[in-house]
């Protein structure tokens, strides 16, 4: 047992042991409120990067999204993480459509087009259609190929002529004009749900969190 220690005018010292250390304060807010804003910015530039014509854009778009989910996860913890990363994963599965909807109808020029040829192609859903569609209204007489998802569907025959719509960015696939129409309703309402749900995880998870 450690005996008492006293100062110079008699009064007890406490000791070391006996200090009162004052309890440290949880530093939530700042990891909070960052991860609030940045996910949802992170994962729509992910999900715009989803959108690009090439194949090598499209995987890092994933990859990134992936680590922003993951990063994100570990933030909240194991419960809200869990939901967050499905909320944020179906979220960029509607804003990316939706960007995509909203670009092509703001900054697409319309072509005048003819359809050249058509074919078909194999999916897991069944066999899917394309055409390959050449502009009329250019001295190059550029050819686009579009598929079911753009336009092409089982109404346009080799040599009817069409209207084509095309970022003048290259970013995005070309569609058929029948196929450009902005961002339907729905889409918005759709994103606006999954963002208010990914951020609902998101303050549940770092408000239980003793600390970040």
């Amino acid at each position: 047992m450690t005996a008492p220690m006293y100062d110079a005018y008699g009064t007890a010292v406490p000791t070391p042991t006996e200090t009162a250390v004052p309890p440290r304060r949880a530093r939530r807010w700042p990891g909070t409120v960052g991860t609030v804003v940045v996910t949802p910015l992170a994962l729509t530039g992910c999900a715009w990067l989803a959108q690009h014509q090439g194949t090598l854009v499209m995987l890092l778009g994933a990859v990134l999204a992936l680590l922003v989910l993951v990063l994100a996860w570990s933030m909240c913890g194991v419960g809200p993480g869990l939901g967050m990363a499905v909320s944020g994963f179906a979220f960029m599965l509607f804003v990316g459509p939706a960007m995509n909807d909203y670009a092509i109808d703001q900054r697409g020029v319309r072509h005048a087009a003819v359809i050249a040829d058509t074919g078909t192609y194999y999916s897991k859903h069944g066999d899917g259609r394309t055409c390959r569609v050449v502009l009329t209204d250019t001295p190059k007489h550029s050819s686009y190929e579009v598929d079911d998802t753009t336009g092409c569907d089982d109404d346009l025959k080799p040599g009817r002529r069409a209207t084509l719509v095309v970022d003048p960015e290259g970013w995005l696939d070309p569609r058929l004009s029948g196929e450009v129409n902005g961002v339907a309703p729905w889409l918005i309402r759709t994103c606006a749900g999954l963002l208010a749900v990914m951020e609902a995880f998101v303050l549940y998870g770092r408000l239980r969190r003793p600390r970040s």
